[in-house]
């Protein structure tokens, strides 16, 4: 998943500059709040469980006791906008909610919702949101500001293809890795305890041939 949003920046990195936009023109902040009792752990979505250095997320730890909470949709690009420079980024594979201190970037085509991402990743916006970040010690992106991050204005159809097969990828790659890691959970415990007893499988010999030359 790393190498595949790394191809993803480098593709729009290189994209020619002939004429610039800026962030603004391909994408809006969502500022769609609704009841907290209208979400849901499993994809809720906070600055606590979001990964530094673009890793994504991890499962949240709850929701919060009292407030309302951010509507984001699938295609959604959402970035935490405390302390900018851990650079904390999401695209959305599904529909969810998340705090009001995780911005929602939505594509205003959505043909545009993986190049948005993919511009959002990139180190020179985190850099320039930090231009224009307020505070010392949890300082916070400039919500307006970072709306005029300069941008390519025009991205080829090839583009727009790859960088929307590229979140596709990663996008199922993260359902594989939580299946696996649900399954790993469940297992391991039995297996520690002994309750599944493996002493008497078979594994093939072909498996670690390649250990024999070592």
């Amino acid at each position: 998943n790393g190498y595949l949003a790394e191809l993803g920046e480098a593709v729009v990195a290189r994209q020619p500059q002939l004429s610039m936009g800026v962030l603004s023109d391909m994408c809006s902040q969502v500022k769609d709040s609704i009841p907290l009792g209208e979400a849901t752990t499993e994809t809720y979505v906070s600055t606590e469980n979001m990964v530094s250095d673009k890793g994504g997320i991890q499962a949240s730890s709850g929701l919060p006791s009292s407030g309302k909470v951010i509507r984001y949709k699938k295609g959604d690009t959402l970035v935490a906008n405390i302390r900018p420079y851990f650079k904390k980024i999401w695209y959305a594979p599904n529909d969810g909610t998340c705090s009001g201190d995780v911005l929602v970037f939505r594509a205003n085509s959505r043909k545009h919702s993986a190049l948005i991402y993919f511009l959002l990743r990139q180190d020179a916006f985190f850099d320039f949101v930090m231009l224009g970040a307020k505070g010392t010690k949890m300082p916070r992106g400039d919500k307006t500001q970072m709306m005029r991050f300069p941008i390519p204005a025009h991205f080829e159809d090839t583009v727009l293809a790859l960088t929307t097969s590229l979140v596709d990828e990663i996008s199922a790659n993260d359902r594989e890795i939580s299946k696996l890691t649900l399954l790993r959970d469940a297992l391991l415990p039995k297996l520690m305890s002994g309750e599944i007893d493996v002493s008497n499988i078979e594994l093939p010999t072909q498996l670690n041939s390649h250990l024999a030359d070592c």
